[in-house]
């Protein structure tokens, strides 16, 4: 049988090889397998860093948890054409601009592409309210969401949404259990932004997660779906000099702990 506790030194080890790798900047890390052998492996996990676009995962859950209160109607169609435009791709230029769209489907699309035209017409729906009650019922004690995801708000502005690799946990385990929220597991399996915890994995390795970015912020979070025993793994950086880079090295150091998870499972 594989020993936890040297499975959990060898993916410690990981891991702050990742976070130290540079003087500048930080890097907060978090793992926890969710099967045989149970365990968790850190580094600085309550450091409270920019959210970025993971903070998208929680217009997901407040919209289909206040969709089943029936506070609002997720079905409910909205016209292309009254979406807030952007600099960025988005993918809702596929669209004529009289097509409409459900609010359900807008965050589909902010959850597989990351969309932000989508994400900010599902937030003005939710309103401050229904999205700060969601982070105080899950317990999100580190994590705020103040800012939205307009143009204006995508610079020094989207810095204000805060969480921690703890609060990251919190949500992705909600999502994974949450019976009403298969939806939102299904977006997040297709996400189509695979350049860091995927990277390097095998592809037939599904991967459930989500990234966020800011200048010098490159975060992941989400679970590795091993068949035996999924993997969480979070990881939020700041004040990284090279964005890229810092992409390609979340991709590495998964791969690693991925390969030390599954080699232990085989002794």
């Amino acid at each position: 049988m594989v020993d936890a506790d040297e499975l959990r030194s060898a993916i410690a080890a990981q891991i702050e090889g990742f976070a130290t790798a540079h003087v500048s900047g930080v890097r907060s890390v978090l793992v926890k397998t969710l099967g045989e052998p149970r365990l968790t492996a850190t580094h600085q996990p309550d450091l409270v860093l920019p959210a970025a676009s993971l903070a998208k995962m929680l217009l997901g859950v407040a919209l289909f948890d206040s969709a089943e209160r029936g506070e609002l109607d997720p079905e409910s169609r909205v016209r292309i054409s009254s979406l807030p435009g952007t600099m960025y791709p988005s993918v809702l230029q596929a669209f004529d601009p009289d097509s409409t769209i459900t609010v359900r489907e807008l965050c589909g699309f902010a959850l597989v592409t990351s969309d932000n035209p989508a994400a900010e017409h599902v937030r003005a729906i939710l309103g401050q309210e229904r999205i700060d009650a969601t982070i105080k019922a899950l317990g999100l004690h580190s994590t705020t969401f103040p800012a939205g995801f307009s143009e204006s708000e995508l610079g020094p502005l989207g810095r204000a949404n805060t969480t921690t690799a703890d609060d990251m946990l919190r949500l992705i385990e909600h999502i994974d259990q949450a019976p009403n929220l298969e939806p939102i597991r299904r977006y997040l399996v297709n996400y189509l932004r695979n350049d860091r915890i995927p990277s390097r994995l095998d592809d037939d390795i599904p991967v459930r997660h989500k990234t966020g970015s800011l200048r010098g912020v490159v975060n992941d979070a989400g679970i590795v779906l091993l068949p035996d025993n999924p993997v969480v793994m979070v990881f939020l950086t700041d004040g990284q000099s090279d964005n890229v880079r810092t992409a390609q090295e979340i991709g590495e150091v998964s791969e690693r702990i991925i390969r030390i998870i599954k080699d232990g499972a085989a002794l």
